[in-house]
């Protein structure tokens, strides 16, 4: 019977201190939740570890995601990413969540300039899931990879970030898209970017600048593969757009040079003789290379030589006369 007693003591002790400690713990998540509530992250960090601590193994899923967030608010990634791990482990079904939780911070942090903090974010994201859409979050990648400089990552993260939030794109990343591509060697879209991101950032400043000025050296090399190759429509189409862009300016009488070619491949004699001589009055001593060719070639046209022309030549509208 004392025996019995004994035991029936010993439960209800128990019982009145898993009640207090329960108790007690509440009492800190509480006092946690005003603290986080005014924004004094570290006081209530402090208050939901307490709460955690009387809490034990038993802690509510819900303080832990508490616990977990703020240390995540705190920049404390290693813990952060421990923190989320069990608890995703534990309630599986809490995981988009929390990838959403993760994603917010990364967009705060973007917002204020932290982009190491965001970065450690996304990869978080990445770490969890390759294939998880991140918005614009996408260019903070592309970002990163292209100071490397590593631009196929830089590629695929912007144009990952195109294909899913095209209207967040920064004007800049059209610019090193188009740079990226030109070190591939792929004027046809690296001429696309950079005309993009002149349409949106204008002709100012120093980006615009190499940006007019690598545009132009890729039409260039555009029309010159495509004369080459008897395309005359896309190499005009091309090399229009260099002498449009003006740049490069050390380049331009290559480019009338090649306009002046074109016009005769399409018969049109006197838009052949302006160009050639265009390029000859820009060169008062007639050295350069173009101005040489471009004189010769002017003197056998003004004497009356046949055009080098296809045998039933295209003319390409609007290009009888002048530079336009």
């Amino acid at each position: 019977m004392r025996g019995r007693l004994q035991v029936a003591s010993i439960g209800v002790w128990m019982a009145v201190c898993v009640a207090a400690c329960g108790h007690e713990g509440k009492r800190y998540e509480a006092r946690g939740d005003r603290y986080s509530a005014l924004g004094e992250h570290l006081d209530a960090r402090v208050e939901y570890e307490l709460a955690l601590t009387e809490s034990g193994t038993d802690a509510p899923f819900g303080l832990r995601l508490k616990a977990a967030e703020l240390t995540l608010a705190a920049k404390d990634f290693d813990d952060a990413t421990e923190r989320f791990h069990d608890l995703i482990e534990r309630r599986p079904d809490y995981a988009d969540e929390i990838s959403a939780l993760y994603h917010l911070h990364a967009e705060r942090w973007l917002a204020t300039g932290d982009t190491f903090a965001a970065l450690q974010a996304i990869e978080w994201l990445q770490a969890r899931d390759s294939t998880a859409s991140l918005d614009r979050l996408h260019y903070v990648l592309g970002d990163v990879a292209f100071l490397r400089p590593d631009y196929d990552r830089a590629m695929i993260a912007y144009l990952l970030g195109l294909s899913r939030d095209p209207g967040g794109a920064p004007a800049d990343v059209y610019v090193r898209l188009g740079d990226a591509f030109d070190r591939k060697r792929n004027c046809v879209a690296a001429v696309t970017y950079f005309e993009t991101y002149l349409s949106m950032a204008g002709n100012d400043g120093s980006l615009s600048e190499d940006a007019r000025y690598r545009l132009g050296a890729c039409a260039l090399r555009l029309a010159q593969r495509a004369f080459v190759n008897g395309d005359y429509v896309r190499a005009m189409d091309n090399v229009q757009r260099m002498i449009k862009t003006g740049e490069p300016a050390s380049r331009l009488a290559e480019a009338r040079l090649l306009t002046g070619r074109l016009h005769e491949r399409f018969g049109n004699r006197q838009a052949a003789i302006q160009y050639y001589r265009r390029v000859v009055d820009n060169d008062e001593n007639v050295r350069s290379r173009p101005a040489i060719e471009a004189y010769r070639r002017l003197k056998q046209l003004e004497f009356g030589m046949p055009l080098e022309t296809d045998t039933e030549p295209e003319r390409v509208p609007g290009e009888e006369g002048g530079e336009g």
